[in-house]
């Protein structure tokens, strides 16, 4: 994973190589900071904790310590099969989970044994939404199914496409990159999901889309308001001068630098960063 694959930022962009500067001159740095950097990769705005995964990320920065091992994100995401949300605390996981047999239901797939937490309704109401079997439908809903569980070869083989074409359609906003932008840890979930399974039902794409990667103005408010008190919190930095400040102090610096650019590409902020020498 890239340390900046989670935003896109065009081959001009000046700021990433002015941040990259200041984790050279760190050198070699501890396993934990790494971690912390890590979390800052998995960071996306339109996740429905997205404040409590800010401040964790804030809290770990100032601590140089991991609030949260970036392996375990997702640990309870459907993605980890059918049991998955018996560990969740949300109730996401589980009416994600009934979404998957709905769906599955649908396509007469493995839908003789139905287990306790099925929901009957779910399911009627989905197929109501998804209307009468066509194969066009029924390609659209294996790709549904295996973005939904992040089974990423199954849904290249279906759409007979890679992920980075797929991923292309962006421009189009065709049915394809609307699932391929699909999950249920969105903030809109289920209504996003709900919406996509009317547009396959009317095999048209949405014209109101909302799924990963999109935001709205209060999140793009909260996020400023982020940014202002990071560059903030730089700036004083900077006042300081980086001479009197120790590994520890430099290492902040970078990581609250990396989250600032974060968090700014992801709601396609205009501020800059105020980074050391910068007028």
């Amino acid at each position: 994973m890239s340390a900046w694959s989670n935003i896109e930022v065009s081959c001009g962009d000046a700021e990433i190589p002015g941040i990259n500067k200041l984790e050279e001159a760190l050198g070699n740095y501890p396993d934990h900071v790494r971690k912390v950097r890590e979390l800052i990769t998995r960071f996306e705005v339109c996740h429905f904790k997205y404040l409590q995964h800010l401040k964790n990320i804030r809290n770990s920065i100032k601590d140089l310590q991991p609030y949260t091992d970036p392996g375990d994100i997702g640990r309870n995401h459907i993605q980890h099969g059918d049991e998955a949300w018996r560990s969740d605390k949300t109730g996401r996981t589980i009416m994600g989970q009934q979404y998957l047999w709905a769906l599955h239901n649908w396509l007469d797939i493995n839908n003789k044994d139905k287990p306790p937490e099925y929901n009957e309704q779910l399911a009627r109401e989905a197929e109501t939404w998804l209307g009468e079997k066509s194969p066009e439908k029924v390609k659209l809903v294996r790709l549904l199914l295996a973005r939904l569980k992040w089974d990423w070869k199954t849904l290249e083989e279906v759409s007979q496409r890679s992920m980075e074409d797929i991923s292309r359609q962006k421009d189009d906003m065709g049915l394809e990159y609307q699932i391929y932008r699909m999950d249920i840890c969105h903030y809109s979930f289920p209504v996003h999901l709900i919406n996509i399974l009317r547009g396959i039902g009317e095999m048209k794409p949405l014209v109101k889309f909302e799924g990963c990667g999109t935001y709205n103005s209060n999140i793009k408010k909260s996020i400023r308001a982020e940014l202002l008190n990071i560059n903030d919190w730089l700036l004083s930095r900077e006042a300081t001068g980086t001479g009197g400040l120790d590994q520890d102090e430099l290492a902040r610096i970078w990581l609250f630098a990396c989250l600032a650019k974060t968090i700014k590409e992801q709601v396609g902020l205009k501020d800059k960063i105020a980074l050391s020498g910068d007028k």
